[in-house]
């Protein structure tokens, strides 16, 4: 396949933004941002670099610096006296590891930036000034009084993760519930937490009413279902994604058990509602209301009788703004809220990509501008995220862009923000618990992984999980010794079909031609077969990065590779040099095969291999995928020496004692 051809499978436009999942700023990286993110975003970037040519793909991602979690998790470390720096340096030693752990993984982001720190927040504060007055401009902001959690032992307002408690979304499998949100992303009021209670006191709080902005996303509940059946024609679109989707899309629901109905039947039947049914298999009664703000009325005369209920996922109005001193302020265009009020953290993350491709246009000197890529019909923007934020990604984003243009329709129209394809993948588990250095099981970091992997065993281990389906539990001899004492380690396992297969392929031509061809290339032209058999993997290759179906790729070269290596074993037994000369010429087609393809996932590897070979980066052009080595190099008539046992692909030093 060439380019062109390429390009009309993916449906890819001339240009491309993606986007990794921004880490917060109060922690190194972990396997999940690596493995369940980085790598995946990488090794799609690196593959539409080799069709739109690099200056035409902009990859950006940054650090979150913004938010409660880092400033309470700040707090405690320095009443403790763990830390003696301010909470801007404190940010910035997270930025610079979590920037030097991507380089290790080979990550070709072209920039990792900072939300909260230097010129990068200064941009990043100009954008969100001017989201926050066009949502102005447009009557798209409420300003409203709502209840937030105060300490009255310490006499404090509590930001969101000063206070824990239980969620109250139905059917939620939460660990850990905060103010508003819970470890899975699911929102809610504060009013509805269960059983809240403060962590600088360890006492329940009250509530108190604070003003705030918000964006009410149910004004744009057809557009958002517009944009489901838009997605839903992807193929690249993950079906659990949908499903979330459809359920925040759903109409605002109360479920209230039927013994708490039997008991407040009375009281139950006096308050507004749409309909009201019984759920005979889960034994609840489950309220529907017309709007979220009906909704909020009900549950609010609900607890002033306390009464308990759990609510479900819906299209709540989005929290522009919060109290939290640490964060972007407000525009002057907020009045006197600007002095105190600061942007919620989530909201104002969804834009950063923005602000990040801002800063890296003007330090590479760009003659574009983030109009030409965010808001260009022939730019195409992939945002890579956990399956946690899914919410926040597709259907918050996309009514906010909506909002800031004036308009309803999902179509975009010349000069409009661009309709984000939203990759999300489940969770790396650890322990059968999310990959998490906030959770109670504390996943290793990616810099830890390093001591006994290597970046390539790492890539081609991550991008082999079935993450696009499943959530995946991380195996490793290293760190769980009692369940592999008598077989393998996984990761090692899945990396053999490069460390010991393609290795092994590569090594047998070089050694081959020093042996008996006195380091010449042989002339012959690869067998039919052979070539066939490349052109079909290549297309194979191409659909499943078409569906992003990453995971899927491994496979298909395992296969590949075997049977390449299978030709080897039997060919190679016969005392024959026409026969050597024939399988060389084979075999080095399913190195020029290999090296193409592997490039985005092993990078590093295969720039070794071009070395070697002597060929150039004309080999990582699709143009030239059919064409033989000869072809494409008809200068090339040897290759460079290789001393015994060496090797293309390595595996890590503490697996060769």
């Amino acid at each position: 396949m060439n380019k062109k051809q390429i390009k009309e499978t993916l449906n890819l436009k001339d240009r491309m933004v993606i986007t990794g999942g921004m880490p917060n700023g109060n922690k190194p990286l972990h396997i999940g941002h690596i493995g369940a993110v980085f790598v995946w975003a990488d090794v799609y970037a690196r593959f539409v670099r080799q069709i739109l040519g690099n200056e035409n793909v902009v990859f950006v991602s940054g650090t979150d610096g913004f938010g409660s979690s880092t400033e309470e998790k700040y707090r405690k470390l320095k009443e403790s006296g763990e830390v003696d720096v301010s909470l801007e340096e404190y940010i910035e030693h997270f930025h610079n590891i979590q920037k030097e752990t991507l380089k290790k993984y080979d990550i070709s982001l072209n920039l990792f930036s900072v939300s909260c720190l230097g010129h990068s927040f200064e941009i990043h504060k100009q954008t969100s000034h001017e989201i926050f007055n066009k949502l102005l401009g447009v009557k798209s902001l409420q300003r409203k009084a709502s209840n937030q959690f105060y300490d009255t032992t310490v006499g404090a307002v509590l930001n969101g993760r000063q206070v824990n408690g239980k969620c109250p979304i139905e059917g939620c499998q939460s660990e850990i519930a905060y103010a508003d949100e819970c470890s899975l992303g699911h929102q809610y009021s504060p009013d509805e937490l269960i059983d809240p209670v403060s962590t600088l006191s360890g006492t329940k709080p009250e509530l108190r009413k604070v003003f705030n902005y918000y964006f009410n996303l149910e004004d744009y509940r057809n557009e958002l279902n517009e944009l489901v059946r838009i997605f839903e024609r992807k193929t690249c679109v993950r079906k659990f994604m949908l499903r979330d989707m459809k359920d925040y899309l759903s109409a605002p629901l109360s479920f209230i058990t039927k013994q708490t109905y039997e008991d407040n039947k009375e009281i139950l039947e006096n308050q507004e509602h749409l309909s009201v049914r019984y759920d005979d298999k889960k034994e609840t009664y489950v309220f529907t209301f017309a709007s979220v703000a009906q909704r909020d009325k009900f549950c609010k005369n609900l607890n002033a009788n306390n009464i308990r209920f759990k609510n479900n996922k819906t299209l709540a109005p989005l929290r522009i703004s919060g109290n939290a001193k640490w964060g972007v302020p407000l525009p002057q265009s907020a009045g006197e809220d600007a002095k105190s009020l600061t942007f919620y953290v989530w909201p104002e993350s969804l834009w950063a990509p923005i602000s990040f491709t801002k800063v890296y246009l003007e330090q590479s000197k760009s003659n574009t501008t983030w109009q030409d890529w965010w808001k260009s019909p022939n730019c195409t923007i992939t945002q890579f995220i956990g399956e946690d934020n899914v919410y926040f990604y597709t259907l918050a984003q996309n009514a906010l862009w909506l909002a800031i243009q004036d308009k309803k329709s999902v179509t975009p129209l010349e000069n409009d923000l661009q309709i984000t394809t939203v990759i999300a993948n489940k969770h790396l588990l650890v322990e059968n618990v999310k990959a998490s250095s906030s959770g109670g099981e504390k996943a290793p970091t990616a810099d830890n992984l390093l001591e006994y992997y290597t970046v390539d065993q790492l890539r081609t281990h991550f991008l082999s999980q079935n993450l696009n389906t499943l959530a995946v539990n991380f195996k490793s001899k290293v760190f769980n010794p009692e369940d592999f004492e008598k077989c393998g380690d996984p990761v090692v396992a899945q990396g053999n079909i490069l460390t010991n297969v393609f290795n092994r392929i590569i090594r047998s031509v070089f050694y081959s031609v020093q042996t008996y061809f006195d380091g010449k290339l042989p002339k012959n032209r690869p067998d039919e077969k052979f070539v066939k058999m490349a052109n079909e993997l290549q297309h194979n290759y191409v659909n499943k990065m078409k569906d992003i179906k990453l995971n899927e790729i491994m496979p298909l070269l395992d296969t590949y590779f075997r049977e390449v290596n299978l030709n080897w074993s039997v060919k190679s037994k016969i005392d024959d040099n026409s026969v050597r000369a024939q399988l060389i010429a084979d075999t080095i087609h399913a190195i020029k095969t290999g090296a193409l393809l592997l490039h985005p996932i092993t990078p590093k590897a295969c720039e070794l291999v071009r070395e070697y070979i002597n060929a150039d980066e004309k080999i990582y052009d699709w143009d030239n995928s059919e064409k033989t080595f000869a072809e494409i190099y008809p200068e090339v008539d040897s290759f460079k020496f290789i001393e015994p046992r060496f090797d293309f692909f390595k595996k890590h030093e503490s697996q060769l004692k």
